[in-house]
């Protein structure tokens, strides 16, 4: 049994009705170095068609969907966002438990949960966005922090208040 060589490419093609010769960048660069068969075949064409010019095939532009950027979301992070969520102890429990589930089964527990988290705050799959996540979770801290100071001053108030109702009932024993 004899091996045939089946591979037959084209590099450069002539488009008649344009009088052109088309090739792609690559080609043509590598028929520059003066020899080779993508030279010969190049010369070839010219050869026979010397009043075509010579063009550099277009590229197709693929569109790709852009990559999803995910950085920064890790364990705490996810449960921070759940921390701020309306059924943050449903959710909670719910990504407690599928933790475990990938952990009991040997799975790859981040990709899972993450997964799980994609699902349950990106269904629409129009691309879970970090940059408002983020800000929801550092509003949501900021907001606690303004709380507990109001509670702290409201608690230091009352303090000084009773504070100064114990001086002035002391005052009042001692002058009478």
């Amino acid at each position: 049994m004899t091996k045939t060589n089946s591979t037959n490419t084209v590099r450069f093609t002539v488009d008649f009705i344009n009088k052109k010769i088309i090739g792609t960048k690559a080609s043509f660069d590598k028929a520059s170095t003066g020899f080779g068969p993508i030279y010969e075949e190049l010369a070839d064409k010219v050869a026979k068609h010397p009043d075509f010019a010579l063009v550099v095939k277009e590229q197709k532009q693929r569109i790709n969907r852009a990559k999803r950027d995910y950085n920064g979301m890790d364990y705490d992070f996810i449960k921070e966002y759940i921390e701020i969520q309306p059924k943050a102890t449903t959710l909670m429990a719910e990504y407690e438990s599928v933790k475990k589930f990938a952990k009991e089964n040997k799975m790859s527990v981040y990709p899972f949960v993450k997964k799980w988290f994609l699902g349950e705050f990106d269904p629409d799959k129009n691309g879970f966005d970090m940059a408002k996540a983020k800000k929801a979770i550092s509003d949501y801290r900021m907001a606690k922090a303004i709380l507990n100071s109001e509670i702290v001053n409201k608690m230091a108030a009352d303090e000084e208040q009773s504070n100064s109702n114990v001086v002035a009932m002391s005052e009042q024993k001692m002058t009478a």
